[in-house]
């Protein structure tokens, strides 16, 4: 036997001399269904009737049309050149507010330019290259409302000058936000935002920041504690200050703020200050309602936390804020930092003499607000007790 198409050539050559379909079929080993296709298809005007046909449709319905191709394009390239994201789901965001009614699916968006060579591949958004060193950190066990990372993002400016900040706070494990303008850094501002964010996204177990004054408290009077802390402590949350001038540790909100830059900032226009708390809201909804993560495998915030068990407890609306002048009585604080070669361990401005074993390791400092003790840990191990007395 010859191949396919020698096969069916050589069947109806057969066939046409006279020769029996049954014959034809008992010698070839075939049926006599494939030979009368092929006799069918037969068509001296043809030279090319025995090859395979496309098997696929003439036409789609639901092809994106070139149109639309062409528009998904143009939209990618204004959004590349204006230096802010332009994968898939920036692109249908920037056709809603242009208002198309009708916008392909992400899937859809990808493959087009997948088609068109226009996917790249990831950045990084950070310089920093790990060090193999055994890192403290604290897990979200994949529950939402364990961690909570806040940080802020500014100064910014509309026209006439009003400055502003935003004061962001993400669920390390869904991925939510809550998003907060403020005209200050100040620690009283900090709590009535931290309250009105609780009340949105659910109160966490740790809440994680970097060492600026506006979260810890006075330099001067370091084991008073800020108002922040209090706060935390009063609701039983422990605060999670991360090592100094590492700013990764606090990965999530880092690559938030990014997003809130490239998605919200530089897209739009602010006429004032009330247009632009109307619309951060808005922002905010819509982040935690359709902004996919891959870490989340495709979900979006809110799709993320449907099916925990874990219920969420939020602030009550008419909660009030307690009398934050009182010293705590009771709670645990968090202080994450790198040893060097002195042994030096800073903690909200004072100093600390670590063991030698913790030199050139990351030590866990943990406040006993009770017991007025102060742990060092390495590795999870207890490695030293220092009293804490205020």
């Amino acid at each position: 036997m010859g191949t396919l198409e020698e096969d069916r050539k050589e069947a109806v050559r057969r066939y046409l001399s006279g020769e029996s379909a049954t014959s034809i079929s008992r010698n070839m080993e075939r049926s006599r269904t494939w030979l009368y296709k092929w006799l069918d298809r037969y068509n001296p005007k043809n030279g090319n009737w025995y090859k395979n046909r496309s098997h696929a449709p003439h036409n789609i319905p639901h092809k994106t049309s070139c149109r639309m191709e062409e528009l998904i394009l143009k939209i990618r390239e204004k959004l590349k050149n204006e230096d802010t994201f332009y994968g898939p789901l920036s692109i249908q965001w920037t056709m809603e507010d242009l208002g198309y009614e009708k916008i392909p699916h992400e899937n859809t968006i990808k493959n087009i330019l997948r088609r068109n060579g226009k996917i790249e591949p990831r950045r990084s958004l950070s310089n920093y290259k790990p060090k193999n060193i055994p890192y403290p950190e604290i897990k979200s066990k994949r529950e939402p409302n364990i961690v909570h990372e806040m940080d802020f993002l500014g100064p910014r400016y509309l026209n006439g000058g009003y400055r502003f900040y935003f004061l962001n706070i993400m669920d390390v494990e869904s991925h939510r936000v809550a998003i907060n303008i403020t005209e200050d850094q100040r620690s009283i501002t900090i709590v009535d935002k931290l309250v009105l964010s609780w009340q949105r996204l659910g109160f966490p177990k740790y809440l994680k920041t970097d060492n600026g004054v506006c979260f810890r408290g006075s330099n001067k009077h370091p084991r008073a504690f800020g108002i922040v802390i209090r706060l935390c402590l009063n609701l039983g949350i422990e605060p999670v200050f991360i090592p100094l001038s590492e700013p990764w540790r606090n990965g999530c909100i880092e690559k938030f703020q990014d997003t809130i830059q490239k998605m919200f900032l530089r897209k739009h226009y602010f006429k004032g200050p009330e247009e632009l708390r109307s619309k951060t809201i808005t922002f905010e909804k819509r982040h935690n309602k359709k902004y996919r993560y891959s870490c989340l495998k495709g979900k979006t915030p809110i799709q993320s936390i449907k099916n925990k068990k874990h219920k969420i407890k939020k602030i009550p609306d008419d909660f009030k804020i307690p009398d934050l002048t009182e010293r705590p009585k009771k709670g645990f604080i968090h202080v994450i930092r790198f040893i060097r070669s002195d042994r030096i361990l800073k903690i909200f401005g004072e100093k600390f003499i670590a063991p030698e074993e913790s030199i050139y390791q990351y030590v866990e400092a943990t406040i006993d607000v009770q017991k007025e003790k102060l742990y060092l840990k390495l590795y999870g191990k207890m490695i030293k007790e220092i009293p804490y007395l205020y």
